[in-house]
């Protein structure tokens, strides 16, 4: 039996834009199996989650465009890209019409070969679903640390339901890992171990009671997104305002209301997609940039973040605050 590669570890990707088409594309694999095929897949996690380069040509690309995978998915019909955003008819500031740009800008830089895609695989714990209804019930599934905050709330119970939701929420724990862990493309943090970040609590869980622990640590980020993002690299700071603003979503999804999904995944999409379009990322990327984590210096107390990484976040995190403020009376 001949094997190779198909893909490349998700921490080989070129740009904080490519990461989050990397993950858009992911989104809409994830919206294809449910919706087409009722699958399930129950483990999305930084190993299930790759960089894929499709060996076909860009006519073949074009009919595969991942704008017309959910307009079909999800019953309409297929037109152009951004086809999921609905157009409000406003002027062309509006963010509908920006949206519908920065996915035409996505595609084209696909296209040019500029991004490369994304792709899910292992399906070991995939599962079927029933068509009337996109949960299921069954043994506990996935990889611990990228688990959701309602699989790990109900650890002790010999069975659990899962829903598509669960596996949206899992890919935002993948982009919090890859921001704490990772100092650039391809490089690990080398001035802290994972013991010494809020991972600690992910990788550690040795019992169930720690497990819903973990799922309650979860629940609370979406008050305070500011506990993980202020552990974020150098390189990953300018990713803040949008790991927020998903985390923030996060705690609109009603938590008995498992079934309708695809508001979800317009929300996560969305999200990602306007980071796509307006992160500001650091041009011209070195280790001088980030002495410490690159581990050229060593620090006895912590370093202060530099104005390039925190120029306009603070604003942003205020802003967010006072949202979540409003949301909890």
């Amino acid at each position: 039996l001949l094997m190779q590669p198909v893909g490349v570890p998700l921490s080989e990707f070129k740009s904080i834009y490519e990461l989050f088409s990397v993950l858009i594309d992911i989104l809409d694999v994830h919206l294809t199996l449910v919706m087409q095929f009722w699958i399930l897949h129950r483990d999305v996690s930084i190993n299930n989650t790759m960089i894929y380069v499709p060996d076909i040509s860009k006519s073949e690309a074009k009919e595969t465009h991942s704008g017309e995978e959910f307009s079909k998915a999800s019953g309409g019909e297929p037109s152009s890209a951004g086809d999921y955003v609905e157009d409000s008819g406003k002027d062309d500031k509006s963010l509908e019409q920006q949206l519908v740009r920065w996915e035409r800008e996505r595609y084209q830089q696909i296209q040019a070969g500029t991004l490369r895609h994304g792709l899910l695989v292992d399906f070991d714990y995939a599962t079927d679903l029933d068509q009337n209804l996109p949960v299921v019930s069954g043994d506990r599934t996935g990889t611990l640390p990228f688990m959701s905050s309602n699989i790990l709330l109900d650890y002790k119970k010999d069975k659990m339901t899962h829903s598509t939701s669960d596996n949206l929420e899992s890919l935002i724990y993948v982009l919090i890992w890859m921001c704490i862990l990772h100092v650039s493309p391809g490089t690990i943090c080398q001035d802290k171990h994972i013991t010494d970040t809020l991972l600690k609590h992910w990788v550690m869980v040795n019992n169930e009671n720690d497990a819903v622990s973990l799922g309650a640590l979860k629940i609370g980020l979406r008050s305070w997104p500011t506990t993980v993002t202020d552990e974020f690299t150098m390189y990953f700071k300018p990713t803040c305002a949008t790991v927020g603003k998903l985390l923030m979503e996060l705690g609109q999804w009603s938590t008995t209301n498992c079934t309708d999904h695809l508001p979800h995944y317009k929300a996560i999409r969305n999200i990602l997609l306007e980071g796509f379009g307006t992160v500001e990322e650091v041009l011209n990327w070195s280790a001088a940039k980030d002495v410490y984590g690159y581990g050229l210096l060593h620090q006895k107390t912590k370093h202060k973040v530099p104005s390039f990484a925190t120029d306009g976040y603070e604003d942003e995190v205020e802003s967010s605050r006072a949202c979540w403020s409003r949301w909890s009376h």
